[in-house]
Parts: C-alpha cells; structure tokens; sequence
C-alpha cells in the first residue's frame, strides 16, 4: 500500500513541475505564450506575449525600446493551444552545442500556465533545438507571429524621407532598428527634392542609410509619427540628417 501511495506521490510531483504531461490532457484556461528572438552581438531583442488577458510586442535595438500591448480572443487562444499541441510542444527538445556559444543568435518560447506548471524551449545561446523538430517549430512560431503581424499592419502609419539632389543615380539602402525598409537607385533628383513613402508603427528607431559604392553609412536617431518627414543631404561621402 505505501508502495503504490508512494508512487502516486511521484506522479503527481512530476506532473506539477514538468507541466508538459497536464498540458496534453486540455485547454489551461489561464495559459500564458512568450516568445523571445536574440541577436547576441547587435543587442537587439523581440518579445511576444499572447494570454485571455492581454497581449503584447515588444522590441529593444541598442538603448530604444517599443512596445504596444492588444487584445486576442478567448477563441485564439483556444485555437493556439490546439495548434500547440498539435506540433507535440511539450516533446520538442533542445540539446547543448559542444563548443560554447554564449552570443548565439536565436529564439526561446516560455508557457506558463497555473501555479507552477511551465514549459521552457531553448534555441539560442549554448542551446539549440533537435533537427526532428524544426518542422514543428516553424509552425508554431508562424501562429504566434500571425496575431503580431495583423497589430502592425494595423498600426503602421505613413512617413517620408525627402533626398536633396546630391543623391542622385545613388543607389541607397535603408533599414529601422536593422531591419530592411528600402533598397533602390534614386533617379535624377530636381530641386524640390526626391520623396520616398515608407511606414512604421509610431516610435523611436533607428534609421540607418547606406550608400555602399562611395562607403557612406550613417544611423541616425528619429521619433516617428504619422506625416514625419526626414530630410537627408549627402555631403562628399557623410548622409547629413538636415531637419
């Protein structure tokens, strides 16, 4: 009798703080998704939150840092679990790289649910995740990802940059917080100026402007807001920000 009240005990332990073996049996109401990207050196980093509550995006890139916070429904969330389980989340596994890799770019995802019930999957640094699982992976991270996608579309307001003429037959490339935003030759620019319309979700970034065939490259600091209009002058091979 001790024997099998024993073994009871043990199940029941391992159920609460492995959390994986609850997860598969239904639906936590309480469920709580974050989702974390790295990119070690550039110190840049993303999060996204998905519970019944409340939701949030968040980005950091050097000393900025954005984030908004939206509302998901009951259904969605529903929807993830199912998707969760479906791609056997509470199976996928990590393993340790055999040389240290302390800076190594990658991603995370934390579930959280009751008192002491979670499931951690590492993907970066000294981690990274078991080949048999990237499929898996992918997929789970593509529904997480949807609901932030459809709040940044949603929120993303219109501005400009307006190019003097000394950019003209340039071949220039922009990016916000290191992430692509244009890349194009620019025309013979008249004395009003060349403007380019592009659009972020309000906020502080970084914009940085790279002109490689003459080695210019500058990042400038800029609040975004919907109808800013930044003004860049190229002087020998320096991008001037003129506002």
């Amino acid at each position: 009798m001790k024997k099998i009240f024993l073994i009871l005990v043990l199940t029941l332990i391992s159920r609460t703080s492995f959390g994986q073996y609850y997860f598969a049996d239904g639906n936590p109401p309480n469920l709580k998704i974050t989702y974390t990207t790295t990119t070690g050196l550039q110190n840049s980093a993303e999060t996204i939150f998905l519970s019944r509550d409340s939701c949030y995006y968040e980005t950091i890139y050097q000393d900025i840092s954005n984030r908004f916070t939206f509302f998901i429904t009951s259904k969605n969330m529903d929807e993830m679990y199912e998707i969760l389980k479906k791609y056997e989340v509470s199976l996928i596994a990590s393993k340790q790289l055999e040389r240290a890799a302390p800076e190594r770019a990658g991603d995370n995802l934390l579930l959280q649910w009751g008192e002491f019930s979670s499931i951690v999957i590492n993907n970066s640094g000294n981690f990274i995740l078991q080949d048999k699982w990237l499929n898996n992976w992918k997929k789970i991270l593509k529904n997480i990802r949807k609901f932030v996608k459809v709040e940044i579309d949603n929120r993303s307001r219109n501005f400009t940059v307006r190019l003097d003429e000394s950019f003209s037959d340039k071949k220039l490339a922009m990016y916000l917080n290191n992430e692509f935003l244009y890349d194009n030759t620019i025309p013979a620019v008249t004395a009003e100026g060349f403007t380019i319309t592009l659009a972020a979700v309000p906020g502080q970034y970084y914009l940085k402007t790279v002109i490689s065939e003459i080695g210019a490259s500058q990042e400038f600091k800029v609040d975004l807001i919907e109808g800013t209009e930044l003004k860049l002058s190229l002087k020998g091979n320096t991008i001037e920000l003129i506002n």
